[in-house]
């Protein structure tokens, strides 16, 4: 099927993502969560590079010059990636990293800088594009096969919604929290 390994790669990057994720909730300490936290940088990489690949191929979008393209799009990516391992020496990342006591997980805080919030908006361009190619084809194909378009399109754009929460500030846990309090 056209796309199913570049999809199987962009999986595997959101498999990674979630297993980061669960790790960095149960580990106590402040240095253990910033590694599985910059472990999910490294995931969200994968899929950030997979996704797009995936919807050119499924769509069958062609590009004059596919293979300039594609070395364009890991530019950034690459920059982020190395400045994500340099982080201990600029603190571009986690310029004041902490601990907030929450049960049952403590959490994770830093202010996000610049550079996270210009390569969320990288990412956020990058994945938006794809997802303009899938609703392209869906209204471009047949019947049958709408479905399966819608069904890639809103998988994708969950864990989207997710991550702009998250740049906002919103922590849906506490939202929880919060409404189990008022009912009691």
């Amino acid at each position: 099927a056209k796309g199913a390994a570049v999809f199987a790669v962009y999986i595997a990057g959101q498999a990674l993502w979630i297993i980061g994720f669960i790790f960095e909730l149960v580990t106590p300490r402040l240095p253990g969560k910033i590694i599985w936290d910059a472990f999910q940088w490294l995931a969200g990489i994968v899929i950030l590079t997979a996704f797009p690949v995936f919807a050119v191929q499924y769509t069958e979008y062609k590009f004059s010059n596919a293979r300039r393209m594609f070395l364009l799009s890991l530019l950034v990516p690459a920059t982020f990636l190395l400045l994500l391992l340099t982080d201990p020496l600029h603190h571009l990342y986690y310029p004041n990293p902490s601990l907030t006591t929450s049960q049952p997980f403590s959490e994770l805080n830093y202010d996000f800088t610049g550079i996270v919030i210009a390569y969320a908006f990288y990412s956020y361009l990058t994945g938006f594009f794809g997802v303009a190619l899938l609703i392209r084809r869906f209204f471009r194909t047949h019947s049958l096969y709408r479905t399966q378009v819608a069904i890639i399109t809103v998988g994708f754009l969950i864990p989207i919604f997710g991550t702009i929460l998250t740049l906002l500030g919103i922590q849906v846990t506490q939202i929880g929290r919060a409404s189990c309090r008022e009912r009691v």
